[in-house]
């Protein structure tokens, strides 16, 4: 395949891909297209506040976090120290200090690992769903840039047509 259709092909997809967006959210009109922009800045702006509010909470937690996947991590390292093991210190200590800092928390261990599950689960959603809001935001900031280029090449075609109906009407 030449470079020159390549090109071509890529443009056709990204054309393809532009058809679907406005047939999708049925976009006619430049008003159309304006409501679809502003609909999803605001459901964007909304997406980034909820994750906002997430990721202060999971900071607040984020000590016993750590301490959590720390214990978790290196329980291993206490069998192996206590069993005689040496050159475990460091990693022992650590060990010994995630588990006091979660002893201390007064928080059941089982209820700290499912809400750390939940905070992580729900953050991986809203980050997806601000990742499809921003693509929708490009793609229709993409169609608002090539507006004009359109226009000019449709003008175009439209004359071609006309001086072809002309010659055709003299030929006649």
């Amino acid at each position: 395949m030449t470079p020159h259709l390549r090109q071509a092909v890529m443009r056709f997809e990204q054309y393809q891909v532009q058809f679907v967006f406005l047939r999708e959210n049925n976009i006619v009109t430049q008003a159309d297209m304006d409501a679809v922009q502003s609909r999803t800045e605001e459901s964007l702006a909304k997406l980034m506040k909820q994750r906002t509010i997430l990721n202060v909470r999971k900071k607040r937690r984020k000590r016993l976090y750590s301490a959590l996947a720390d214990a978790e991590a290196l329980a291993p390292v206490r069998e192996l120290y206590e069993d005689g093991l040496s050159g475990m210190e460091a990693e022992f200590a650590q060990y010994l200090e995630a588990v006091s800092t979660l002893e201390q928390c007064g928080i059941p261990r089982e209820q700290l690992i499912s809400e750390k599950a939940q905070v992580y689960q729900q953050l991986a959603e809203l980050n997806r769903q601000i990742r499809q809001e921003r693509k929708k935001l490009a793609l229709c900031r993409e169609i608002l840039d090539r507006i004009p280029q359109i226009e000019t090449e449709l003008q175009k075609t439209e004359a071609r047509e006309k001086e072809v109906r002309s010659d055709e009407y003299r030929r006649r």
